[in-house]
């Protein structure tokens, strides 16, 4: 009862510069409000969610170009030292002698270490393939289940807003 008496009274003691000031701070405001349009949370989460992921799609080629240069370039630094090196020891293995059965045996060894060196790559591009579709998969599988929480959300909120309408 107190406090119904102090904000009347406080409202009969302004003076009509203050009401005025007042009634059209609060018309500016509802006018920036009506200009801007109802933003809800929803509409700021997402927009903004979806700016982000946007912008790391359009970035997502330029980030794979730059790894896969750097790779190229770091198998071409590798093939480099091979071919630069291979003179030097070719003429000095050359000098030494080596029993040709030797090399032959050696050369069977490089070859089955290259096999094997060969077939654990094609394992692991197979594995990685089978990892991504797994995912992709996976991903889709909760895309999926998503869209069905989120239709049954709507429909509940649908619920409550026509109870709430009565």
């Amino acid at each position: 009862m107190t406090t119904e008496k102090t904000e009347v009274s406080a409202v009969e003691n302004m003076t009509k510069q203050e009401m005025t000031k007042i009634i059209k701070t609060a018309k500016r405001e509802a006018e920036s409000s009506k200009k801007e349009g109802t933003v809800s949370i929803y509409d700021v989460m997402k927009n903004n969610t979806s700016e982000i992921i946007q912008k790391m799609e359009l970035k997502l080629p330029t980030y794979t170009q730059l790894y896969t240069d750097l790779y190229t370039k770091y198998l071409h630094t590798i093939d480099d030292l091979y071919g630069t090196c291979y003179l030097s020891e070719k003429k000095f293995f050359d000098k030494l002698g080596m029993d040709k059965t030797v090399v032959r045996a050696f050369d069977a060894y490089c070859k089955s270490v290259t096999s094997v060196m060969l077939s654990q790559i094609d394992m692991s591009a197979d594995f990685a393939k089978m990892y991504v579709q797994f995912r992709l998969a996976t991903i889709d599988s909760y895309d999926k289940v998503v869209h069905l929480v989120m239709d049954s959300y709507a429909r509940a909120w649908d619920q409550f807003n026509s109870y709430n309408k009565k």
